[in-house]
């Protein structure tokens, strides 16, 4: 399966400051993106190149910020059916339903408690030190931040069967 991990440092208001995607088949990465964005077309372009081909899901930490986003840069990708009827992206994988869902004792959710939480502080520089740029080896640099879901990820498909977490 291929899934498409996305991560976006911004907001709708002041826009999209810099993206961080990972590209995997069946969690194994076969493509990275680090986008540091100038201007909105910078966003559009990314998003149709790495959407270019429809992705059996998307994955992010608290998705329906991405969803929002990308809707609002990208409202009809091109491999959607009903061509100018607003898109609705997706299926999606949130990590923070995930997690929710599997340990709901837990007060922080936010990626960097369930980041320090379940993986190995090890396995993450590694990972880290080979998909970012050296400067943006920390949290909330786009890349970095799709590394920690990506792992996330990655930790929780080796526990349960992620088909009914796809939305």
């Amino acid at each position: 399966m291929k899934e498409v991990i996305i991560d976006f440092e911004g907001c709708l208001q002041g826009g999209i400051r810099e993206i961080g995607i990972i590209e995997t088949i069946d969690l194994e990465i076969t493509n990275t993106w680090d986008v540091t964005v100038m201007q909105k077309q910078d966003v559009i372009n990314t998003l149709i190149e790495v959407f270019g081909e429809k992705p059996n899901y998307i994955v992010a930490h608290n998705a329906h910020i991405e969803k929002n986003l990308i809707r609002e840069y990208l409202p009809y990708p091109k491999f959607e059916e009903n061509k100018g009827k607003r898109a609705l992206w997706g299926p999606w994988l949130d990590t923070v339903t995930v997690y929710k869902t599997l340990y709901p004792t837990i007060k922080d959710y936010s990626l960097g408690h369930l980041t320090s939480t379940f993986i190995e502080t090890g396995e993450l520089n590694t990972f880290a030190k080979n998909l970012c740029d050296e400067k943006k080896c920390k949290a909330h640099f786009a890349l970095y931040d799709a590394t920690c879901t990506l792992l996330l990820v990655k930790r929780i498909a080796k526990l349960v069967d992620l088909g009914g977490f796809i939305s």
